[in-house]
């Protein structure tokens, strides 16, 4: 709850740009029981927001202006999801997406060092398609393999990408445990529903992709 405060009052210093509290899923949105929780990282642009396929590549880092991810969980589900809500400078969510998609397709089968604190992960990236999402959006499964601390890891989750103007909406699924066969149907409701969500905050198109 602090952190939707302080990113409030942040925002309201600027009527122009959008309030990130406001665009960002309701618990209820995303299904029945769940609740929000808020993170240490969620808040403001140190935290990176695009790390498909590795974290270099992304100039449109820089230029993001405003941020806020949460997290929702419910008791007893392994189903866990994060919306994270966007604001780039004029023009910059446009290049987001398009630098997002171009890791999506290109991504090397060999495995890469995609987290200074991990070792060599092999990515396989799969584009899948969803709809009712806004126009240019990326949907995409990813399967994480390789080992941890001497322990196979071989994780599956769903990333969804979709941006209005200038504000760019990230929905990622997880799972706590063994990987759910519900997860992409489960990713792609939360996702559709953000898409809703930005459509009625009223937020300029601005320029095309």
């Amino acid at each position: 709850m602090r952190i939707l405060l302080a990113v409030a009052t942040l925002f309201a210093a600027g009527a122009s740009t959008p309030d990130v509290t406001k665009l960002i899923l309701k618990p209820a949105q995303v299904g029945q029981g769940y609740v929000l929780l808020g993170r240490k990282d969620g808040a403001g642009t140190k935290q990176v927001t695009l790390d498909l396929c590795g974290r270099t590549g992304y100039p449109s880092e820089a230029k993001r202006i405003g941020r806020l991810q949460v997290d929702y969980l419910k008791q007893g589900s392994k189903l866990g999801l994060s919306n994270e809500i966007v604001v780039y400078k004029q023009g910059a969510a446009a290049q987001a997406m398009r630098e997002v998609v171009h890791h999506a397709v290109t991504c090397p089968s060999t495995p890469i060092k995609a987290d200074p604190a991990l070792p060599p992960l092999r990515f396989t990236i799969t584009r899948i398609k969803v709809p009712k999402l806004l126009p240019g959006s990326l949907a995409v499964r990813v399967r994480v393999r390789g080992t941890v601390k001497g322990k196979h890891y071989d994780q599956t989750s769903y990333a969804v990408y979709q941006r209005l103007g200038n504000v760019l909406s990230g929905t990622y699924s997880f799972t706590l445990g063994a990987n759910a066969s519900a997860q992409r149907d489960f990713v792609e409701h939360a996702a559709q529903q953000s898409a809703a969500n930005l459509r009625r905050g009223k937020i300029p198109s601005g320029p095309p992709a």
